[in-house]
Order: C-alpha cells, then sequence, then structure tokens
C-alpha cells in the first residue's frame, strides 16, 4: 500500500479558489436579485426603541423578476432575532423595476441592528442588513412629538423645554403624505401628534387609511394637539371626520379680535406689523365646549375659548382655534412659548424626584412598567436559587473531594488508591443533590402570571385591553402561542391586537436602553402584525427561565349606557348609573375629578348611586395618607414591592398620586394607561376587578401550519419536547368604564 501523501499546494489551491468562487457567485446572485436604495424608520429618521414602528423600504429589482414576501428581523428586548412578515402582502418587480413599500415591526433595543430579507417557495432568497439608520433610536422613555402638516416650529419649541439629556424631547416633522402610516399601531411610539390644517391639500390628499389612523390612535389613547384655523367651516361640518376630535360645535370663524389673551398667556406681545395688521390670522370660535379651557381669546374671559383640552374616547385632544403656521405669527416669540406649554404637560411631576434616581437603580429600573415586571416574575413553587447558596454548595464539594476525602480514607485506614472510589460516589452524591435542589426550586409546571386592564368608553363604544404576561417554562421548549378572548364584550366587530415580547425601560440587565450583546446565538421566532388573529411562533423559553411578553386588543362595543350621572351646583358628582357589563365587578370605585367613591362589588346590571356626601380624596387613598401625632402622613412608597394590584392601581392613577414625587419612578414607557388626566378633565371613571381574565394567552398545535390554534386545557400546557406538566395560572383583571355625565342643565330665564 503506498504511503499517504498529501494533496499537492497547486490541487489545494484550485479546490479552494474554486470554493470561494462558488460562494462569490452565489452571494453576487443573492445581492443582484435586489437593491435597497433607501430605508427610513419612524418619522423623519426619529423613533423610539421598544414600540412598532412604520419601515419605508424602496426596493429595485436586479436583472431577474423578483417574487416573494418580505420579511423583518428585529432583536427583542433579550436580543434574540424576531422575525415580522405581512402575509398579505406580497412583493413582486418587473426586472430593474422600482417600488416603496411601508412595512411594519417593533423596535428592539438601542443597539438592535435591522434586516430585511425576501421569502421565496424555496426559502430565503434575499436578505440585507439596513443598519445603521440615519439616526439612532430615542430612550423608550423619551417623548417623541411628531408634527403632521405645514411646519410651525415644533423643534425650536422643544429646544426650551429643560430636561436632562436622557430624557429631552424629540421632534420630526412629516410633511409628505406619502411618509404617514396607514395603520393606527404606526405612530404607537408617538407620545402627542400636532396636526395643523391649514394646507387644504396636503389634507384633502390623506387616504381614508392615514386619516383613520390619525382618528383611531387617539380614541385608543393617543394625544393631538389640533390646530383649526380659518378651515374651521369645512372641518366641522356635519360630514368631517375632523369633527369627531373637536370638543365642541362650530360657532363662527372670524379673524382674531383681542390681542390680551394670547399675550397674557405667553408673556410676549403680538407682532405690531403691518403685515400682522393686513392679514391677522383667523380663529375658529366653539360653543357647547366640554372639557377645560386653557385660554380664551380676551384675558377676561368673554370673547370665547381659544385653546380647549379635553378627553376624547380613552385620548386626548388639545383643540388650538388658531392656525399656529400662519405666516403673520411666524416671527412671533410668543408663538414657541405657546406650543412648548401646550407640549410641556405637567413638567414638574415629570422632573420631580431625578435626585432618587440614584438609589433605586440596583433594583434594574427606574419606571413602574419595571416594577411590574419584577412583581410578574415572582412564581408560586418556584425559588430563585442565590448566589449565596450555589456557592455554600460548591464550597462543600470542595471540602469533600479534597480534605474531606483525604481525612476519611486515613480515618479508615483504606490504601490511597481507596479515593478512584470514593471520588465517583462523592461527585455522583452532589449530581444527585443538585438534580434534586434544582428540580425541586424550579419546579415541573408551565407558570403564567398575567395583569389586564380593560377599558372602555361608553359614549363612543370602544374597548381597549392591555395585558402583561410572564411565562415561565420549567424545560427548555418552544412554544406557539395565541391570545383570544375568553369572555367577549357585546361587540359590533372581532376584536384585533397584537402579542409580543415586552421591553424593560432602563439601561440595565436586559433593558431597552441595555448596550449587551447576544453572547450566544438564538432560534429566531415569529410575531403576527396586529390583526384579528395575535400570535407568536417558535417562542424559546429556555430551562428554568421566563418571558415576558405584552398584549393590546381593541375593538367596537355595543353596551348599554344607561347613566344619569350629573353635577350638583358644587361642581361634585351625584346621580345614578348601571353596570353595563354581563360579569360581575368587586371593590368598585368612581373617580371623578380629585375625589373617590367607594361602591363595594356590583352584580350584572345593578344599579349604583352616587351620593357626593360620601366622596373621599383621591389622592389621599392612592397615597394610603393617614393622621398621626395631628400631621398628614402618607405611607411610603416601596419601589422593590412585588404587590400586583397596589402597582397597578398607581399605574392607572400615577399623575393624581403626585407622580414620580411620590413613587420615585417614572411612568413615561406606556403613559396612556395613566387615566389621571382623564378624572381632571370631568371624566367619570368607574374601576373595578373581575375574576375571570377576557384576554387568554392559548397554546397552538406544533402540527397546524398556520396560525390557527387550540386552546389549551384547564390541567395542563403541553411542551413540544413532549411533557406535559400541569400548568398554573395567576391573573388579575380590572374594568377601567368611562361613564356618560349629563350636560348641566340650561338655566331658564
Amino acid at each position: 500500500m503506498p504511503p499517504f501523501r498529501p494533496m499537492a499546494p497547486a490541487v489545494a489551491w484550485a479546490v479552494l479558489l474554486l470554493a470561494l468562487g462558488s460562494a462569490q457567485s452565489a452571494a453576487a446572485e443573492s445581492s443582484d436579485l435586489l437593491t435597497v436604495k433607501s430605508a427610513s424608520v419612524g418619522f423623519g429618521g426619529q423613533f423610539k426603541a421598544g414600540f412598532w414602528q412604520p419601515v419605508r423600504l424602496t426596493l429595485a429589482a436586479g436583472t431577474a423578476a423578483v417574487n416573494g414576501t418580505l420579511e423583518l428581523v428585529v432583536a427583542d428586548s433579550d436580543q434574540a432575532p424576531v422575525v415580522y412578515t405581512d402575509q398579505l402582502e406580497t412583493l413582486e418587480l418587473a426586472a430593474g423595476e422600482e417600488r416603496s413599500v411601508l412595512l411594519y415591526a417593533k423596535s428592539g433595543p438601542v443597539n438592535t441592528r435591522w434586516r430585511v430579507q425576501l421569502r421565496g417557495a424555496t426559502g430565503i432568497a434575499w436578505s440585507q442588513d439596513i443598519s445603521p439608520l440615519d439616526k439612532p433610536p430615542l430612550n423608550s422613555t423619551q417623548e417623541l412629538v411628531v408634527g403632521i402638516g405645514p411646519p410651525l416650529g415644533l423643534e425650536e419649541a422643544v429646544a426650551t423645554i429643560r430636561r436632562r439629556a436622557e430624557n429631552a424631547i424629540r421632534a420630526a416633522v412629516v410633511t409628505k403624505v406619502a411618509e404617514l402610516p396607514d395603520r393606527w399601531w404606526g405612530y404607537h411610539g408617538v407620545d402627542t401628534l400636532v396636526l395643523t390644517t391649514s394646507d387644504a391639500a396636503f389634507l384633502n390628499s390623506l387616504t381614508e387609511s392615514q386619516r383613520g389612523a390619525i382618528i383611531q390612535r387617539v380614541e385608543l389613547g393617543g394625544r393631538l394637539v389640533l390646530c383649526i384655523g380659518d378651515r374651521g367651516t369645512d372641518l366641522l361640518a356635519a360630514q368631517s371626520p375632523w369633527k369627531t376630535l373637536v370638543p365642541g360645535e362650530l360657532n363662527e370663524v372670524v379673524r382674531l379680535s383681542e390681542n390680551s389673551g394670547l399675550e397674557d398667556f405667553t408673556k410676549s406681545e403680538l407682532p405690531q406689523s403691518e403685515l400682522f395688521q393686513r392679514e391677522r390670522p383667523r380663529l375658529t370660535k366653539l360653543k357647547d365646549v366640554h372639557g377645560e379651557v386653557l385660554l380664551d381669546e380676551a384675558s377676561g374671559g368673554t370673547q370665547g375659548p381659544l385653546i380647549v383640552r379635553a378627553a376624547v374616547g380613552l385620548g386626548q385632544v388639545t383643540f388650538v382655534g388658531l392656525d399656529l403656521d400662519h405666516p403673520s405669527l411666524r416671527e412671533w416669540k410668543g408663538r414657541t412659548r405657546l406650543i412648548a406649554s401646550l407640549l410641556n404637560r405637567e413638567a414638574s411631576e415629570r422632573e420631580a424626584g431625578e435626585e432618587r434616581q440614584a438609589a433605586i437603580t440596583q433594583l434594574g429600573y427606574t419606571d413602574l412598567i419595571g416594577q411590574l415586571r419584577a412583581a410578574l416574575d415572582q412564581f408560586p413553587g418556584v425559588t430563585l436559587v442565590n448566589f449565596t447558596t450555589v456557592a455554600v454548595l460548591t464550597g462543600a464539594y470542595l471540602l469533600l473531594i479534597g480534605p474531606g476525602d483525604y481525612l476519611l480514607i486515613a480515618r479508615l485506614g483504606w490504601p490511597r488508591q481507596a479515593t478512584w472510589i470514593t471520588f465517583p460516589l462523592v461527585a455522583l452524591g452532589m449530581i444527585a443533590l443538585a438534580l434534586g435542589f434544582g428540580g425541586q426550586a424550579h419546579g415541573s409546571r408551565v407558570r403564567l402570571n398575567q395583569a389586564e386592564i380593560v377599558d372602555i368608553d361608553l359614549e363612543r363604544q370602544i374597548a381597549r385591553g392591555t395585558v402583561w404576561a410572564h411565562l415561565y417554562s420549567p424545560v427548555t421548549a418552544h412554544y406557539d402561542l395565541q391570545l383570544s378572548l375568553a369572555a367577549p364584550l357585546e361587540s359590533s366587530q372581532s376584536p384585533q391586537g397584537w402579542l409580543a415580547w415586552q421591553g424593560l425601560p432602563g439601561d440595565a440587565l436586559g433593558g431597552l436602553e441595555s448596550r449587551q450583546v447576544m453572547l450566544a446565538s438564538a432560534e429566531p421566532y415569529r410575531v403576527a402584525l396586529p390583526g384579528p388573529q395575535p400570535a407568536i411562533e417558535k417562542l424559546a423559553v429556555q430551562m428554568a427561565a421566563s418571558k415576558s411578553l405584552s398584549a393590546c386588543w381593541w375593538a367596537k362595543t355595543q353596551l348599554d349606557a344607561i347613566s344619569e350621572l350629573a353635577l350638583d351646583s358644587f361642581g361634585h358628582l351625584e346621580g345614578k348609573f348601571r353596570n353595563p357589563l354581563h360579569k360581575e365587578l368587586r371593590e368598585c370605585i368612581v373617580v371623578h375629578g380629585d375625589k373617590l367613591y367607594r361602591l363595594g362589588s356590583l352584580a350584572p346590571g345593578q344599579a349604583a348611586t352616587i351620593d357626593p356626601q360620601q366622596s373621599l380624596n383621591l389622592e389621599w387613598r392612592l397615597t394610603q395618607r393617614r393622621l398621626e401625632q395631628s400631621k398628614d402622613v402618607s405611607t411610603p412608597w416601596e419601589q422593590d414591592s412585588i404587590d400586583v394590584p397596589r402597582i397597578v392601581q398607581m399605574l392607572m392613577f400615577h399623575e393624581a398620586a403626585r407622580g414620580r414625587r411620590y413613587t420615585g419612578l417614572t411612568h413615561r414607557y406606556q403613559p396612556q394607561i395613566d387615566f389621571s388626566e382623564h378624572a381632571r378633565l370631568g371624566q367619570a371613571i368607574l374601576v373595578g376587578r373581575a375574576i375571570d381574565p377576557v384576554a387568554k394567552i392559548e397554546r397552538g398545535d406544533p402540527k397546524d401550519p398556520g396560525i390557527h390554534r387550540r386552546p389549551y386545557s384547564a390541567s395542563e400546557f403541553d411542551i413540544d419536547r413532549g411533557v406535559a406538566p400541569q400548568r398554573d395560572t395567576t391573573t388579575w383583571t380590572w374594568f377601567r368604564i368611562v361613564l356618560p355625565i349629563q350636560p348641566p342643565k340650561t338655566q331658564q330665564p
């Protein structure tokens, strides 16, 4: 047999070059399939970490036709890749054709890279990294203000608002209709929208989907500054869709005649130039106003409201009866101050407690959502193995296999070779001890903790559900999950929503502002876009670990709004109403203004009476204030508490409890949960707890290729590995119902 000889160098180089050539050819073929001409996320390249975002791509086909589905791949807060696919949108391009597309995905941590890929019939046919983007993402708790329409100096206004750099307000302006989302969740990461209506061509060019997205965003919890000046007659007409956002009826459209209101509010005189006197801006005046009048045309309050803030559905609208982009106001210094004051609401509350932040950084969160996450991550039957326990067991093991083994053999007079027997026995014993201890600590059941708030506005018949859930798995497994309404409300349409991962605001480990990188590769999983079938596919959860999930759903309702609530001569709430739900509510209270009324339990359809004499102070109850030695003392907020009902109560009315001054924590990641402003604006809010949850996270059938799901049984939660441990679920569900209040009776002469 001839001796083995290594491959000749020439042959080796030929093989290597051939392999490299094949790889380069495949890469070139893939890159020539599509080219990303431009990519933009958010608005003007600005977006926040941890929210649904619109993604605009301009794609050009290469020398061959393209047919497939576009997918976006973005990491979640744990740096696991998530695939977002719109199954209804198929990309079909002829050779050399160019097209702009609008996609949606949930933005990950600030250092996340974005990738777009094309899935064809045989798999991934093309992919390209679209990072880095034009601008780095904003922090998850920063405020983002987006102007729609002609610019009115938003950037200059927010620059005058003093905030710390990490909390500074950012502004973006969209002047092209094509850059606006056509779904309301495209504005998920926007704190305030500012809509100017002076450009009729711009407003009329909005598609029905784009216009509906703005209106639905406000009704489901968004904030809008709506400027209507010269075009009030058109926009407040009976058939105008914008009329539903205006807190009043059209009175008249006239030119600005009084300066005192604006000048006193801004501490700045209006221009005295000939241009201003000749082209004074026109005002849209309202009558039958509901809400809070922030500014009147005249300082005496006799000319009619100029700026009104009111609750609209589950959101808020600040109506400005003046075109702030009017040419005669561009050089007016007071315009910047006026806009800044409209955007910087409750600034003292938001910035209070900065000095306490350093004391809570060891907890890993600085926002109330972080505290709720920490509370939901505590599972009954699961014990956290701390470092001290691990260190003690490790020390005991080292002592046993070292000095312990030596002394035992010497004591018994055995030969030294006996250590070949005692050492494996000790090692096996410690392994058995570790396995038993770990199994006892980790448990054998899949567990789910879920908190839920269902908000309903009876006047507009709108329902919105917000869900936070933590899924714990005792073994490494993959889960197919879906969100379903186990006890649907009386609705006129099918509910829609999303089920996705939940972010942690802050720069702690796993936070959205953390710069950590993924040390080990993770399998991608899929998140369905918001729609009628919210689902997650192939979600990987490691052994003895949990995954933080969030969900949101919305629907139109058909509930009976039987309410005889009204305000007495002192402005206090009185009258009767009925529980509109077909389920019992417990621990019921009604919140109005700074008052709270206790009602106990309400059966389905049960009537309740509000007695103004039985009112309690809302802030006192939220802060659990009590008298000690003739002094009012509030119970300190425990930032490490895991009391879920107490945390959710604070989420619902944080500002009413003095906000960050009391808790030392912000409430900026999901501020739409806070209804303090609604109560202050005169809304009557019924709050009560329900026994059964409305939304349920259900297990999907892994054999089903689609996004069709079957519910899990009451006693198990199947795992792909064939293990079927028992399942424990703990849920907390609250309802908040905005009750109609009858308008005050007109005094007869």
